[in-house]
């Protein structure tokens, strides 16, 4: 007899695989049991259509469409955690089978239930249990008897005479133990594994055969490498571009020509390539070997360059906003990025534009130009200013990327009735490693994030600070549980050196409060007050917990409390004197990002009488994008 594992749905811990036992058996069909079974539905049909009480009825009520909740069911078996794995294994395919929601019947389910029960037990070793299902008061009994567990006697690699094959105990499965599905199948994976590291293979077929004997309840599984030339990259050729320039796509590529043939490389070459955001498809095309080489073809699909972009967001403590904004991503034919945007606020009007070059003067290195006119007139200033700007960022390594440049930005600051004009030269640096799933909606990883910018004042050359800044933020999804719950972390604090609180412009000072801050409180308001208008510090800190629950595909619900304070000193007290609000969120997931509606209130709610400013008791925010 020989054994085939297909994998399942995700039940519980681990996966969930589907056994076929390879065994013929003749049968013939039981005419009489047939007619019997007719003539039995037909007579009890009869007594239920006339109302006549008939002893033990309940029996055939058992095939009628069952009301109330679906099927319940209990499963006992001489190991109780085993009985609870299989409950969960059949939970979790009761709940993801599309079969089994068409299922209106109490006996079909059993039917169902039964088919699942038994292959998940073969699935894990159990290849000699028995299955009793009985059928009471409307609910499903299984009694498992397990039986011995089949154990795997042998274990062999068979690799072609010019390959070395991996070494029996660096496999995940091992001899002597019991001969579950998941780890023959790990066990594949892992001979493909040490073939496509060690070797140039161009194909690279693993294949097993679990032999098992019911005589002695033992296996035998056996991994084969089939036999492929070794092989090196050949020449690219590309097809299919009408406005780009091929040389830009071709520093995608992950491999060069002569370096040794990987499919993987292939696959993260056509990642790569969609990410530029240019193309709508990317077909790859291998030629047949020829002197040991491979030959590569790309057909590229290239998709619209031009995008007419449009956002809302509301707060109720500063009102609505509206972005407007226009986009060309292949201005030049090589990638480059003209993003141009109107910004609407009840306090803040900005025009900016910005031009990305990719790959300037070497591979994963951008340059951006920037420039802004910008009005802002929250209650702590009222400013008016203009900026230039370079920005030259660079890839370092996987995750890691570093950006330097310099802005120059002239602007008028009124602030407790005072004008002061600022010219400020700045050098930004920055430093980021961001590993998570998703920028707008990260529900995996972590990310940090380093900024630090030296200031000098133009106009008077004797002003100059270090604004520096560090924040956090981490992300874990527990994706079998109900809801798919992400528990969503961050952290943030900054400092500014070398200047008092006054002599820096208030633009440039910290402020904490508001949607992207600390909610619950009003916009910039965490923090010291003068005459009943904030301050702003020269250090802050600010850490926010969220816990964001998927309800369906397309809604959420989030639980969060946020708390920080914007210190006058240059060293964050951190956690002393925080503020901090809670509250509740509906998130609305589309295809490119969640809409967001925040509901909070502050924990710490302060009062004019007694504090010199009045907290309101709630605040909502709505935007694009989760909070953090």
């Amino acid at each position: 007899m020989s054994v085939i594992f297909k994998p399942l749905r995700s039940a519980g811990k681990g996966l969930f695989f589907i056994v076929t036992l390879h065994v013929q058996q003749n049968y013939q069909k039981g005419h009489a049991i047939t007619y019997f079974f007719r003539t039995h539905l037909f007579l009890v049909s009869l007594v239920i259509l006339a109302g006549v009480p008939f002893e033990n009825s309940h029996a055939a009520l058992d095939d009628l469409p069952f009301i109330g909740e679906k099927f319940p069911f209990t499963i006992s078996a001489g190991d109780k955690n085993l009985a609870k794995s299989l409950e969960d294994a059949l939970k979790q395919q009761r709940k993801e089978s599309p079969s089994f929601e068409e299922v209106e019947r109490l006996r079909r389910a059993g039917r169902f239930d039964r088919d699942v029960i038994l292959r998940w037990l073969r699935s894990e070793g159990y290849f000699a249990a028995s299955l009793n299902t009985r059928f009471e008061n409307n609910k499903i009994y299984h009694q498992v008897t397990e039986g011995p567990r089949y154990l795997i006697e042998r274990l062999a690699v068979e690799f072609p005479p010019d390959i070395t094959a991996p070494s029996l105990k660096d496999l995940p499965i091992k001899q002597g133990k019991p001969l579950r599905a998941e780890d023959v199948l790990a066990g594949q994976n892992a001979v493909r594994d040490f073939a496509t590291e060690r070797y140039c293979l161009y194909e690279i077929n693993v294949t097993y055969d679990a032999e098992v004997n019911h005589s002695t309840r033992k296996a035998f599984v056996t991994y084969t490498l089939a036999a492929s030339p070794q092989v090196t990259f050949g020449e690219t050729e590309v097809s299919g571009l009408t406005s780009i320039k091929a040389d830009y796509l071709l520093n995608y590529l992950t491999f060069k020509p002569g370096e040794c043939f990987k499919r993987r490389q292939i696959e993260l070459t056509r990642l790569a390539l969609l990410q530029t955001n240019l193309l709508s498809r990317v077909d790859i095309s291998l030629g047949a070997p020829t002197e040991n080489k491979v030959p590569i073809l790309f057909e590229f699909g290239e998709r619209n360059h031009r995008t007419l972009k449009a956002g809302v967001s509301y707060d109720s403590n500063i009102g609505p906003g509206i972005t407007l904004g226009w986009e060309h991503r292949n201005l030049f034919h090589s990638g480059q990025k003209l993003d141009t945007q109107a910004k609407l606020s009840e306090i803040k009007r900005e025009i900016k534009g910005e031009l990305s070059l990719p790959h300037f003067r070497r591979r994963g290195q951008t340059l951006q130009l920037f420039t802004n006119i910008t009005h802002e007139i929250p209650d702590a200033y009222e400013s008016t200013s203009g900026e230039v700007g370079v920005l030259l960022s660079r890839e370092l390594k996987q995750n890691w990327s570093a950006s330097v440049g310099s802005t120059v930005e002239f602007s008028r600051m009124i602030e407790n009735e005072q004008k002061d004009d600022f010219g400020l030269l700045s050098f930004p640096l920055g430093l980021d490693f961001i590993r998570t799933n998703d920028l707008l909606d990260p529900r995996y990883g972590w990310a940090l994030g380093v900024r630090t910018r030296p200031f000098v004042d133009l106009y008077n050359t004797g002003t100059r600070f270090v604004k520096t800044t560090l924040v956090a933020s981490a992300y874990l999804t527990e994706s079998d549980w109900w809801a798919q719950p992400t528990l969503a972390l961050r952290a943030a604090t900054g400092t500014i050196s070398g200047e008092a609180l006054t002599a820096v412009p208030a633009a440039h000072r910290y402020y904490v409060g508001g949607g992207g801050s600390v909610r619950g409180y009003g916009y910039q308001s965490v923090g010291e007050f003068t005459e009943g208008e904030p301050d702003g510090g020269l250090s802050f800190g600010e850490t926010s917990i969220e816990l964001r629950l998927r309800l369906t595909k397309s809604w959420g619900f989030v639980l969060f409390t946020d708390g920080g304070y914007a210190y006058a000193g240059k060293s964050p007290g951190f956690g002393e004197d925080f503020l901090w609000g809670a509250g509740i969120g509906v998130r609305y997931f589309t295809s490119f990002a969640p809409i967001r509606l925040d509901l909070a209130t502050p924990l710490n709610r302060r009062r004019q009488a007694q504090d010199g400013v009045e907290d309101d008791s709630l605040q909502l925010y709505v935007s694009i994008g989760q909070a953090f």
